[in-house]
Parts: structure tokens; C-alpha cells; sequence
């Protein structure tokens, strides 16, 4: 079970309040293409202020009027100005308060909306090492949970922090205009108030970070859970699972207590100065009322402005406290977007047009951010349709290899070439479209076959898919589709088997026309007869095009025109099927071990 929370004093520590203010000022930076919206709804917010703020010395003066009225014997025709006045006041603030809530919310919720715009443009920009390094569900709460606190900052929270500062010193105003000694009273406590006010930001904020990340944490294990749910069952792993899982929720509960505590300890002691304050003001103003310094008017409009200045200042700080939790789900939210990409385009990028596929790697070395170096001085050349089948134990460095050339990752030394030109030259967009890439687990999206066939050309024709189809051996996949191309698959394609997903990646990867053909454990998926197919098909759709093949089962490497053979992120041997055989080196131990002789 976690351990006990940090004490209040370690969470201040910890916290940074420049980090805040950056994180609030970045946020409110999406408003700014909204100033229209922004300066309509301040308007409107200063005469809402304005108008509430009048309100009790209308009423001051509506009394007075009525006790002038009541000592003198005359009618009440004295009170019609002071109430008209009173009811108009409160009719323009009612109004002000619609309209600036209805302007600043729709400027929250078009900056809101250029916020997950911004936040999904940079998940599909970053490349793939990133997303190795972050946890599927993690990243899914950043998108969904702490972009919700954003939503609450930019839609309500900004404009009710704003409305309650600004009704704060339009009150304050008033009050000095009013009768300066009980203002001056009523301000004795500020000092004390924000000084409270400071500290439980300080603490509050880095609660709700703790909230936040621990909300990240179980979605995290929720989504590895679910994706292993048939591997957990069969393993008998569930009662551990569960056991691990109530671990995080415990942690989460204790974070939402831990932040729900220092929440809940704030209001009862603003409540309490705020209490004593209005006392003093209320026995003042009984004081200077006996001896004729003010009048009874004034006295009720002093109690009702210190009622709203100190409701006021508690709806300022409950604010600070959601802001507090906006800003922690903010911060998460921009670490997003400031995520560094490693794999980005050129500032002047070099066409590329009509593609011949020749592919060159010069001294290439590569390590992961966090591992050791995988590949260790690699030198190929691939010519412009050729087919070589790279071949090597598991951890031999083959899929990092192929992932090089269309620029998953970046060499971390030595240089990539196509077509003569280093790839980090192209954009990556158009390096991209020159390659049809087979991966050994096929993914397939909720939608039809049409819509997963056609996935990176959109504008391919019926008769090209049907054409993809065929060439990938999946043309008698029709006859179990009710509807032809408009068949629904499923999320992920779950109403087809692992060999008929495969067999739509492969059209998929084909039915573009590309220059490059990568295939990684293309057939593993597929039986033999199904993989007899694929092999018929790639026969035609190989010739003139270039094709890099990673396979385990070296018989579906035989008309490779070369084979190259990885260890230990290391070449060491190229040469065709019956020439490694005939060597006995490297390739002939892995054919012994896959075959026996």
C-alpha cells in the first residue's frame, strides 16, 4: 500500500509559483486570437461589477429616503426615484452578468477548441519513440482528463476569477465613497486574507498535481489491463492484477483526499476572518449610528458591502482553488505540446518525385534514448528494385534497421540515403508516401473494408482496392463479406482473424502503388496456404520495386535477390539463398535451428 502523503510544508516546497503564472498566462494565450469576444465580454463584465456594486448604497439611500419621509409625515413620493433607481441597477446588472458569461464562454470555447486542435496536431506529429517511452494511458488522461481542467479554466474559471476580482474592487470603490472609517475597517483584515490566500495556492497546486498525475496512473493500468485482459485470464494473473490495481486506486484516492483536504481547510478560516470583520464593522457602524456620524442607510449599505466584499474574496479563493487544479491539468497539457520531436522536417526539404527506390546506409548507428546502441556501423545498398530479406535472431537489430529508412527514428550516426539524398532532406509526409509498410501485428480501425483498404489513399477507386485485394491474396475474403467494401470490421478489426487483418494490411500497404515495399513478419500471422497466396502475389507486385522483407521463416526468403544477415546489430553476411546456404555460416545455423538439417 503507498506510503503516507507529503505534510503541507514539503507540497509548498515543492511547488514553484513562477511555473504557475506560466502555465496560466500560456493558457490564456489561446484567447488572444478571440479580443473581440474578450473585449465585448470585459464591458459587459465592468458594468455587471458596477451595477451589483451600487446596489446596497441604492439601498442606503432608499432607506434614508423612507426614514426622512417617516419623521417628517410626508408620502412615500420621495422613495420612487431611489427605487426605480434600485430596480433599474439590479435589472442592467442581471443582463451585463448573461451577456458577459455567454461572450467569455464562447471565447473559451474556441480557444478550447484550438487547444485539443493543438494537442491532437502534436500527438500525430511525434515520432514513434516517443510514444514507446509514454504510457498509452497516461497519454490518454493528458487528452481527455487534464484537458477537461483546461476547459473548465478557459470557459468559466478565467471569467469568473476575472468577474469576482472585478466586482472585489468595484465593491471596494463604493465603500470608500460611501465612509472612508469603515472601509478602512473593513480593509484591516485584508492583509491576513492574502497572506492565507498565498499559502494555500502554494500547497493547493501541487495537491492537484498529485491528483492529476495519479488519475494519469490508473488510466495507465486500466488500458494495459484491458489490452491483456485474454492474457491475464489465462495466466491466472487476475488476482495479482487486482491486488496491483487497488494499490494505484488507493494512491489516487489518497491524492483526491489529500487535495480535497487542502481544499476543504481554506473556506472555514476565510470564513471565520471574514465573520470577525463584518462584526467590526457592523459594531462601528452601530457606534458612529448613536451619535449621528452616519446614517441607518448607510450603516445597511456598509453591512451589505462588507458581505459582498468578503463573499467576494471566498468566491476569489475558491476560484484559486479550481484554478489550481486547471492549472495542474494545464501544465500536463502543454508538456504535451512541448514534447520534443526528433523526427521533424527540413526547413527547405527536397522534392521528391517520381521515386526509384534506391536505398543506401552509410557507417549507420543507432541507440535508443534510454538503451544502448542497437546498430553498429551499418553499410547496405539496396538498388532501385531489389528485394532483400534481412534475416537474424530476435534482438538482432532488423526492425530498427528497416525503421531507419522512412524515418521512424533518425540514424543516431551516419547517414540514410534514397535516392542519393539524405532522408532528413525530404519532408517526412513525402518520404512516407514513397513506402507500403507491412508491420507483423496488424491494425485495422473501426469502419469498413473500404475505409481500411484505402486508409493512406483516399482517393483509390473500388476497382483499385479490389485490384489491392487480389495482389495480397485476400479476394476470396469477399465471399465472407456481407456487404462487400461497405462491410463494417469492427474496432481493431475484431469480427475477422489474425490472417484476414493481415491480409487487408497488405492490400492496404499495396493498393498506393508504392516505390518501397517493408515488410516486418508480413506472413506470421497467416497459415501456409495463406501464405502460399501472399507469396504468388508479391512474385508480381515485387518485380521493379523495391522490397526490404524481415522474416523469421526463412522459406518465405527464398527468392529474396539478397540476403542480408544481421547479429548483434552487425552485418555479417549477404549473398542469395543458396549461397548462405552453401557457406555455412551465420544464415546456414539459423536454417539448421529453423529446419533441423
Amino acid at each position: 500500500m503507498p506510503g503516507p502523503g507529503p505534510s503541507l510544508r514539503q507540497l509548498a516546497k515543492e511547488d514553484r509559483p513562477s511555473a504557475a503564472r506560466e502555465t496560466a498566462v500560456r493558457l490564456a494565450g489561446f484567447l488572444a486570437p478571440y479580443k473581440r469576444e474578450l473585449i465585448f465580454g470585459t464591458a459587459w463584465l465592468v458594468v455587471s461589477s458596477a451595477a451589483v456594486a451600487a446596489t446596497p448604497a441604492l439601498t442606503g439611500r432608499l432607506i434614508d429616503a423612507a426614514v426622512r419621509a417617516a419623521s417628517r409625515g410626508s408620502g412615500t413620493s420621495t422613495l420612487t426615484v431611489p427605487a426605480l433607481l434600485l430596480v433599474g441597477s439590479t435589472l442592467v446588472g442581471w443582463y451585463a452578468q448573461r451577456m458577459q458569461i455567454l461572450t467569455f464562454g464562447t471565447a473559451g470555447q474556441k480557444a478550447l477548441y484550438d487547444v485539443r486542435k493543438a494537442v491532437f496536431a502534436k500527438v500525430l506529429g511525434l515520432d514513434v519513440g516517443y510514444f514507446e517511452a509514454v504510457e498509452s494511458g497516461d497519454l490518454m488522461s493528458r487528452l481527455i482528463n487534464d484537458i477537461e481542467q483546461v476547459n473548465s479554466f478557459l470557459s468559466q474559471g478565467l471569467r469568473r476569477l476575472v468577474s469576482a476580482a472585478f466586482a472585489l474592487v468595484a465593491t471596494l470603490g463604493f465603500m470608500l465613497w460611501v465612509d472612508l472609517r469603515l472601509a478602512l475597517a473593513t480593509l484591516l483584515v485584508v492583509p491576513v486574507m492574502l497572506a492565507v490566500t498565498r499559502l494555500f495556492g502554494i500547497v493547493a497546486r501541487r495537491a492537484f498535481k498529485r491528483r492529476q498525475e495519479s488519475i494519469g496512473d490508473v488510466s495507465a493500468t486500466l488500458a494495459e489491463e484491458l489490452d491483456g485482459i485474454k492474457v491475464a485470464q489465462a495466466f491466472n494473473r487476475t488476482g495479482r492484477n487486482r491486488t496491483d490495481f487497488a494499490d494505484r486506486n488507493a494512491a489516487n484516492r489518497d491524492a483526491n483526499i489529500g487535495a480535497a483536504t487542502v481544499s476543504s481547510a481554506f473556506s472555514p478560516v476565510l470564513s471565520v476572518i471574514s465573520t470577525g470583520a463584518t462584526a467590526l464593522v457592523a459594531g462601528l457602524g452601530a457606534w458612529s449610528a448613536s451619535r449621528g456620524l452616519v446614517t441607518i442607510g448607510v450603516v445597511v449599505a456598509f453591512l451589505n458591502y462588507a458581505r459582498q466584499f468578503f463573499n467576494a474574496v471566498t468566491q476569489l479563493s475558491s476560484l484559486y482553488s479550481e484554478t489550481q487544479s486547471a492549472l495542474a491539468g494545464g501544465e500536463r497539457v502543454l508538456g504535451l505540446i512541448d514534447a520534443r520531436v526528433r523526427v521533424c522536417d527540413p526547413i527547405d526539404p527536397v522534392p521528391l518525385e517520381a521515386p526509384a527506390g534506391r536505398i543506401e546506409l552509410c557507417g549507420v548507428r543507432f541507440a535508443y534514448p534510454t538503451g544502448p546502441e542497437v546498430l553498429h556501423g551499418i553499410d547496405l545498398v539496396v538498388a532501385a528494385g531489389e528485394s532483400i530479406a534481412i534475416v537474424g535472431e530476435t534482438g538482432a537489430g532488423k526492425s530498427t534497421l528497416v525503421n531507419l529508412v522512412p524515418r521512424f527514428y533518425d540514424a543516431t550516426a551516419g547517414t540514410v540515403l534514397f535516392d542519393g539524398v539524405d532522408v532528413r532532406r525530404y519532408s517526412v509526409a513525402q518520404l512516407r508516401s514513397a513506402f507500403g509498410i507491412v508491420l507483423q501485428e496488424p491494425f485495422l480501425f473501426s469502419g469498413t473494408l473500404r475505409d481500411n483498404v484505402r486508409y493512406g489513399m483516399l482517393e483509390a477507386t473500388d476497382e483499385r482496392i479490389l485490384a489491392a485485394l487480389e495482389t495480397a491474396g485476400a479476394s476470396s475474403l469477399m465471399d465472407t463479406m456481407p456487404e462487400g467494401l461497405d462491410t463494417p470490421i469492427g474496432e481493431r478489426g475484431a469480427t475477422l482473424s489474425t490472417g484476414q487483418r493481415q491480409l487487408i494490411a497488405f492490400a492496404r500497404a499495396v493498393v498506393g502503388d508504392p516505390a518501397v515495399l517493408i515488410l516486418d513478419e508480413a506472413t506470421s500471422s497467416v497459415d501456409t496456404r495463406t501464405e502460399l497466396l501472399i507469396q504468388r502475389g508479391l512474385r508480381g507486385i515485387l518485380a521493379g520495386r523495391t522490397a526490404l522483407i524481415i522474416a523469421h521463416r526463412l522459406s518465405t526468403v527464398r527468392d529474396a535477390d539478397r540476403i542480408v544477415v544481421l547479429a548483434s546489430g552487425r552485418i555479417v553476411e549477404q549473398g542469395t539463398y543458396a549461397e548462405l546456404l552453401a557457406r555455412g555460416g551465420a544464415f546456414a545455423r539459423l536454417h539448421e535451428a529453423q529446419f533441423g538439417r
